[in-house]
């Protein structure tokens, strides 16, 4: 009887101590990594407007979940069957380095910096335009000229209508707009503001 079980630790011992296969640590060190770099690189550029475009959002998000159910079978089997490789952890590792640049707005501060210059440039004759055009970092849908400033509409917002401002004078209307068609303004630098209109 003694003998039996020892045989069974053995072999248990035998299987915790496989050498990890080439093909494995290719999968789970390069191929897997490599997906989910490309996967967190997509969501810190999505990330880098003001105002993210939500359906781009819910699908980064996705696509984190799917590799994410992945890592998680191939490190349940990585510990059951191989002995343990270093290079499985590089995944979330990326994911939590992302996780953490995206909670701290590091994207979107980078992307307004990279902006802001271009953005003042454009503001000084606010030229009206209905095409879409890069300005800066910002994928700018309208550029609209008011008694107050000048209004650059952006792409996200969901349903409503978001963008910066530029409004030498200030404005007294920050905060969350109650009503269709108003217009309400979060401080950001200097006179910038971020706007959104809601319907």
């Amino acid at each position: 009887m003694t003998d039996g079980r020892d045989a069974q630790s053995t072999q248990r011992s035998a299987r915790r101590r496989t050498d990890t296969p080439r093909w494995w640590r290719l999968a789970t060190g390069i191929v897997l990594t490599a997906l989910v770099a490309f996967a967190c690189a997509a969501t810190l550029v999505i990330t880098i407007p003001l105002d993210p475009v939500f359906p781009y959002v819910v699908l980064a998000v996705f696509a984190l979940l799917i590799l994410g159910a992945v890592w998680l079978i191939l490190a349940g089997v990585q510990l059951w069957r191989f002995r343990w490789d270093r290079r499985i952890c590089l995944a979330p590792a990326i994911v939590a380095l992302t996780a953490t640049l995206v909670f701290f707005g590091v994207p979107s501060d980078l992307g307004w910096r990279l902006s802001v210059g271009e953005l003042t440039a454009y503001a000084q004759t606010c030229t009206p335009s209905s095409d879409d055009q890069r300005i800066g970092l910002y994928a700018t849908w309208r550029v609209e000229p008011l008694d107050t400033g000048c209004h650059f509409f952006l792409e996200g917002g969901l349903v409503n209508l978001v963008g910066v401002a530029r409004l030498p004078d200030g404005t007294d209307k920050i905060g969350r707009p109650q009503r269709d068609g108003e217009i309400g303004y979060q401080h950001i630098e200097s006179d910038w503001y971020r706007f959104m209109q809601i319907f």
